[in-house]
């Protein structure tokens, strides 16, 4: 535990002496308020048509209603796509950076159990991809009050807050696996270009009527209102989350390490 715990510490000043957590945390930003801008500008369509977006209203509503419910409900499908793409920079970012900036050897040369080098990585995933999802969707509230939406109350909030925290954790879960290849690519680009790759076979797989068992549709699922989603469906995310923690720390053990 003091292994651990000391690695956490490790990992995450690293990544606080970067840049990458202000870099991911402007990038969340443009999510709600560019949401609340379109909802504004079609709450307003007189200045949408001043500023030359006369269709901006009945575009918007074309996809969700002006309102609590819908607004909240749109931000666990933010998570759910954006969401997906931001956690997978992240989680590339912790794993491949050591063969990118070619600290590895020093990282593993430290006696500290590799299983405890993953695993204080994926810690400082986790917390990172929370405090982003917090802070979108606290973010999301207070523009929802400045364009002053209807409908909204306590417990439309605490649902709308509790889908997404679902949400962000079902992706998280599935983005796991992206740490392995993350290390077996020693960088960044092959699990973006996988990501990009999953995010399609998601979609594809979700058309062809077998969403509820690929795990990188089923948060998108859920996020889109489906909470009636069978229970192996949540045994499939949670079996690939550790599927990929489990396959990670054995590259870690067991590849070689010799670049």
């Amino acid at each position: 535990m003091n292994h651990l715990s000391g690695m956490v510490w490790v990992e995450a000043r690293k990544a606080i002496r970067s840049r990458m957590p202000l870099f991911t945390a402007l990038g969340s930003l443009f999510m709600p308020v560019g949401i609340g801008t379109l909802i504004f500008l079609a709450k307003n369509p007189e200045l949408s048509r001043n500023l030359g977006l006369v269709g901006a209203k009945a575009n918007l509503t074309a996809y969700f209603a002006t309102d609590w419910p819908s607004y909240l409900a749109l931000f666990a499908q933010i998570i759910a796509a954006a969401g997906f793409f931001l956690f997978i920079l992240i989680i590339s970012w912790v794993f491949g950076r050591e063969f990118a900036d070619g600290t590895l050897k020093d990282m593993l040369a430290v006696p500290v159990p590799r299983s405890s080098i993953v695993l204080a990585k994926l810690v400082v995933v986790g917390l990172w991809s929370g405090v982003l999802t917090m802070g979108i969707f606290l973010l999301g509230l207070v523009m929802g009050v400045i364009v002053k939406l209807p409908g909204g109350s306590m417990g439309v909030v605490l649902a709308g807050g509790g889908s997404v925290a679902v949400t962000a954790c079902l992706v998280f879960a599935v983005v796991v696996p992206f740490a392995l290849l993350a290390s077996v690519g020693r960088g960044y680009l092959l699990p973006l270009g996988a990501a990009i790759l999953t995010l399609i076979m998601a979609n594809l797989v979700a058309i062809a009527g077998w969403g509820d068992y690929f795990p990188w549709g089923i948060p998108g699922m859920y996020a889109q209102g489906k909470e009636s989603l069978p229970s192996i469906s949540y045994v499939i995310v949670v079996l690939t989350g550790l599927g990929g923690a489990v396959a990670t720390d054995l590259w870690w053990k067991f590849a070689d390490q010799s670049r």
